[in-house]
């Protein structure tokens, strides 16, 4: 989901003039009464004129990259060549398709989390209670969310049905790292405006947090089924389906985008990137040259295409997008990861070494595929050092010296 700023809301919209004053304004899509003063309703927290623009829904992405997973490296023998065949070939294909990158970059369950327009202030009578709510506000966008907690529960004992204190309640718990809170507030926001994409948004990041991925496509599900032509649900329903290893449920939400009119090229990226996960490679390749057709800059989709093709065993054909996905994004190691691993299929030795070598450079310490690579390289230089030797005592015998 997209990674919000953070709040600058605090103070609500002024009213467009004096005239309103005294006056109530009936909510169009509620009915509930509301002082004219104010630009949205008490009770649904929408906005009050029935011509106003619906706010921008942010575009949705995807979780973080997965690592791969190595099988083990063996090295046998003192030859280059054959340590190198050795070092190489034990990495799965699947595994070396598991690197690439959503094409939007986002950080969903950012520390910035904040709702992305004004805040609701709700209309009541009791000014004592206003004062909770915006000091509750002060608290919450100075960062002081324990203090803020307290307040929007006492707002929500004397008014339960407005969203914006559960809401505001969720994301103070979501900052503290009390997620499983987090959700039970933001559900009941959810349960009073359950057309609010920017509570969807909330709750599925705060349930992505707590590891409950079922309850966050349960949601997405939810939503997708009241607003069918959401898009951005879609997508991150797709998403997490494959990371939970639901790849028929990410083909049909991807299919369903990449074959909508005016289809972007992520949509066509994400089909690709699910037909591989369902095991429909020559479908995936067609697919993602599509979206390289309509980005050609994309190097996630170069990637994905070379690791599709590497996939399905023609590693001839994979070099060519690999090498553009290096090109596009040099500092990225797991595009320089595959690459060696195509260069080693075609038994490229030099230019398989050199591109182990370059992933090492950029491999962080977390990546379990470093040490390993980092230890059979090793051996293949030692190898190489040895045959360097025996070809230099041979050559000495040969001339008598």
């Amino acid at each position: 989901m997209e990674s919000p700023q953070q709040a600058t809301a605090g103070t609500p919209k002024n009213a467009p003039g004096a005239s309103n004053k005294g006056k109530m304004k009936r909510c169009p899509h509620c009915g509930a009464k509301n002082k004219g003063s104010f630009e949205y309703c008490i009770r649904c927290s929408e906005p009050l004129d029935a011509a106003a623009p619906a706010g921008k829904e942010p575009v949705v992405a995807q979780e973080g990259a997965t690592l791969s997973r190595l099988l083990a490296f063996g090295i046998a023998g003192v030859a280059l060549l054959a340590a190198l065949a050795l070092l190489f070939r034990g990495t799965s294909d699947d595994d070396a398709g598991r690197s690439e990158a959503p094409v939007v970059q986002a950080a969903s369950g950012s520390p910035d989390l904040a709702p992305r327009g004004a805040p609701v202030q709700p209309d009541i009578d009791s000014k004592e209670v206003l004062g909770v709510f915006n000091a509750g506000l002060a608290a919450f966008n100075q960062r002081d969310y324990s203090t803020a907690i307290g307040l929007f529960q006492e707002v929500i004992q004397e008014i339960p049905d407005n969203p914006s204190a559960h809401q505001y309640l969720g994301l103070s718990l979501f900052h503290l790292q009390q997620f499983p809170e987090a959700m039970g507030a933001l559900a009941e926001a959810r349960a009073l405006r359950p057309d609010s994409f920017e509570l969807l948004d909330h709750y599925v990041t705060a349930a992505k947090k707590a590891g409950d991925l079922e309850s966050a496509s349960g949601a997405l599900r939810d939503f997708i089924q009241r607003n069918p032509n959401n898009r951005d649900a879609r997508l991150e329903l797709s998403r997490i389906a494959r990371e939970t290893g639901r790849p028929e449920e990410a083909l049909e939400q991807t299919a369903l985008l990449a074959n909508a009119e005016e289809a972007s090229p992520e949509f066509k990226y994400e089909y690709g990137v699910s037909l591989r996960a369902a095991g429909k490679l020559d479908e995936a390749i067609a697919a993602l040259k599509s979206s390289i057709d309509l980005d050609p800059s994309s190097a996630v989709a170069h990637h994905a295409l070379g690791v599709t093709e590497l996939q399905s065993g023609k590693a001839k054909d994979a070099v060519g997008p690999l090498e553009q996905a290096v090109a596009r994004a040099p500092e990225n190691g797991d595009f320089r990861f595959s690459l060696a691993q195509a260069y080693e299929k075609l038994d490229r030795i030099p230019e398989s070494l050199a591109a182990y070598e370059a992933y090492l450079q950029r491999a962080s310490d977390s990546d379990p595929r470093a040490k390993v690579v980092r230890e059979g390289l090793a051996v293949a230089r030692k190898a190489l050092a040895e045959q360097h030797q025996t070809g230099q005592t041979g050559e000495r015998r040969k001339s008598g010296t």
